[in-house]
């Protein structure tokens, strides 16, 4: 990828973990950009890249680099705007193969803010516990990355459905094949329309989710919302909500 982005003119984009100080990072304070940017691109000093801090975005042009910092001649702060106008939270099962590697990263490009993993009943590749949680994170941050983000999405991993707490969400839906098969068409842009600042929105494994969990998430306040007229597979429906999201927030 980074060969591609040098290609056709793009700029390296990398996010901090913490402030750019007297126009300098130090190798201590980020191991993983600093390791990036000398060691795998070999950068030198006049090349250009983006930095973001603190969801901040930053032009800077490299003065030097050294066995133990890398500084900065020019800094230059600017706008932008590629984050969806709402947060957006989706709940996904743990998927067979590397399906999930690819639902995260895919989420990520089209601007998801946070990711839960669970277990659904009908899950089929249980997720056992958090030892995952540190390659998904890398997944997402080079997703963001790439597709020129300004916040790295968060993810989470927990263990059970019913643990997870949905009372700080403005909007809930639920993406349940069911609705899709009756031929409902409308629930999906009405609750994207009606939110004012951000969604969650659940999705079920392979198998699909049991009746008894589309119970207890209506209980919860979730509404059921169809995906168009046809079934989508688990690992691309959140990926249509997206970007259902992007056009009726950002394109409209």
């Amino acid at each position: 990828m980074d060969g591609v982005l040098a290609k056709i003119g793009l700029m390296n984009r990398f996010f901090l973990t913490n402030e750019i100080s007297d126009n300098k990072i130090t190798k201590n304070s980020e191991p993983d950009f600093y390791h990036h940017l000398v060691d795998v691109l070999r950068a030198r000093p006049g090349k250009k890249i983006e930095l973001v801090s603190q969801t901040e975005l930053y032009d800077v042009t490299i003065e030097n680099v050294d066995e133990d910092a890398i500084t900065f001649n020019e800094i230059e702060k600017k706008e932008s705007h590629s984050e969806l106008p709402i947060d957006v939270t989706i709940v996904v099962s743990n998927l067979k193969s590397d399906h999930t590697d690819f639902l995260i990263q895919k989420s990520t490009e089209l601007g998801v803010s946070k990711i839960i993993i669970t277990n659904f009943k009908n899950t089929v590749a249980k997720i056992k516990d958090d030892k995952k949680i540190q390659r998904y994170q890398k997944i997402v941050q080079n997703a963001a990355e790439q597709s020129k983000r300004l916040k790295v999405p968060e993810v989470e991993i927990v263990n059970k459905l019913s643990q997870i707490d949905f009372s700080q969400y403005e909007t809930k839906i639920v993406a349940y094949e069911e609705s899709a098969k009756n031929g409902e068409k409308n629930q999906l842009v009405k609750s994207i329309n009606n939110t004012g600042h951000g969604l969650v929105a659940i999705f079920g494994p392979e198998g699909g989710i049991d009746p008894d969990e589309i119970d207890s998430l209506k209980q919860a306040g979730f509404v059921l919302a169809g995906l168009g007229p046809r079934i989508l597979r688990a690992e691309t429906a959140p990926l249509y909500l997206l970007s259902a999201v992007s056009y009726q927030k950002e394109m409209n």
